[in-house]
């Protein structure tokens, strides 16, 4: 789809944009009166029956290898908890009143500490324009500000996919692109996390990219991206455009798990995309209208071999005053590594996995048909076909746009 030229003004994402609670979560659905969902080809539901297979916790309880997965049975959902008593390891402030000015030297210091103990880093309100890696060999850390409004603590930088830098340069610590002349999708990430048992709470990660910078067309600027198992993250809000928040994993044979509760993410096309698995509760999913027409939310690549991609529940998904009603998917599949559907292998090629149950939708999102034609131009079907047949289901949802009479 056409993209059109915009400035990002990114003082206007304000508190009223952040997070939303549970209990808010539960008034607003609590208010809504629940009428049966017919399941239709191009909408299909899961039954009671089957909604028990796709809960946080069956989403979370295997990682590792495919072929091979181990059962720990993850449990983050009681959250990161209470951090206001913790004793910081580094105290991160950007007017050099703690004992780091950036949050990638206290990384660096947590790293060189290494070990199996947890490093609690707390980050002071401010904002930090910086490029952030939480590289692979680093301990557990939990980044955190004690000041429970995200808003007020800011990790932010505006590289690219189109963003030129010279050939033999890194673009982010976290994936480098040597060769590249540009940063890449994966190399424009603000802040990415190789590592695996992070945590991050009352934080912002954002991508304050200008689109149009350097061309239309591929316009892909990484808040966060994360490539570890085990990460969780509560009362964060996450930033951008295209691509905003790619939860990805080591390779494609890996299953990386991550865990959101209580947050907010926002974009325009694909803002929530990728191979890994990802549980996001009672969290805000915004969409922005000012640059797409028909902008598109949800893109996993999820693997054939993984059962669980990415679940949405009690969650809420919405979009600001510019998007034009019954006008965008709530997503697609990111048929990842294929290039067209000439090359596409049924059984063997990307073809995502998604549920949203106990949702509100709203008025944005195409009541007769949610879900877009994949990124290969693989035509949405909900039954097997030519093509893999997408796994997108839903279950129990309310709003204007999720086809409740």
């Amino acid at each position: 789809m056409a993209a059109n030229c915009r400035r990002h003004a990114f003082a206007r994402h304000t508190l009223h944009l952040a997070v939303i609670t549970a209990t808010t979560a539960a008034t607003a659905f609590g208010s809504l009166a629940q009428a049966e969902i017919p399941s239709t080809p191009n909408r299909p539901q899961l039954s009671a029956a089957e909604a028990k297979n796709h809960t946080p916790l069956k989403y979370l309880a295997q990682g590792g290898t495919l072929g091979a997965l181990v059962t720990d049975n993850w449990n983050p959902t009681a959250g990161v908890g209470s951090v206001s008593s913790k004793k910081p390891f580094a105290t991160i402030a950007a007017d050099g009143s703690g004992t780091h000015a950036t949050v990638q030297e206290a990384v660096n210091a947590a790293v060189l500490q290494g070990g199996t103990t947890r490093l609690y880093l707390r980050v002071k309100p401010g904002t930090y324009r910086e490029v952030v890696c939480i590289p692979a060999a680093a301990p557990p850390i939990t980044l955190y500000s004690t000041d429970s409004n995200a808003a007020k603590t800011v990790i932010v930088y505006n590289n690219a996919n189109p963003t030129p830098k010279p050939v033999g340069s890194s673009a982010n610590p976290c994936n480098a692109n040597l060769s590249g002349a540009t940063f890449g999708t994966s190399g424009s990430a603000t802040f990415a996390v190789n590592a695996g048992h992070f945590q991050a709470k009352n934080l912002t990660f954002a991508n304050d990219y200008v689109e149009g910078t350097y061309g239309t067309t591929s316009q892909q600027g990484v808040a966060l991206m994360l490539n570890g198992d085990r990460n969780e993250f509560e009362n964060v809000r996450v930033l951008g455009h295209q691509d905003t928040l790619y939860v990805k994993s080591a390779n494609i044979n890996t299953v990386a798990r991550s865990y959101f509760k209580h947050s907010y993410v926002e974009g325009d096309v694909d803002f929530i995309f990728g191979r890994g698995t990802a549980v996001f509760e009672s969290t805000r999913i915004r969409h922005l209208g000012n640059r797409q027409v028909s902008g598109i939310g949800l893109a996993p690549s999820t693997d054939p071999r993984n059962q669980y991609g990415f679940l949405f529940v009690t969650s809420t998904f919405d979009t600001d005053t510019l998007t034009t009603p019954n006008g965008s998917y709530l997503g697609r599949a990111w048929d990842e590594g294929v290039a067209s559907l000439a090359v596409y292998n049924n059984g063997v090629s990307p073809n995502g996995q998604l549920v949203i149950r106990e949702s509100n939708i709203g008025k944005h999102v195409r009541v007769a048909e949610p879900w877009g034609p994949s990124t290969a131009r693989r035509p949405y079907s909900s039954v097997e076909g030519p093509y893999s047949a997408n796994r997108f289901f839903e279950f129990n949802n309310t709003g204007l746009g999720s086809g409740a009479q």
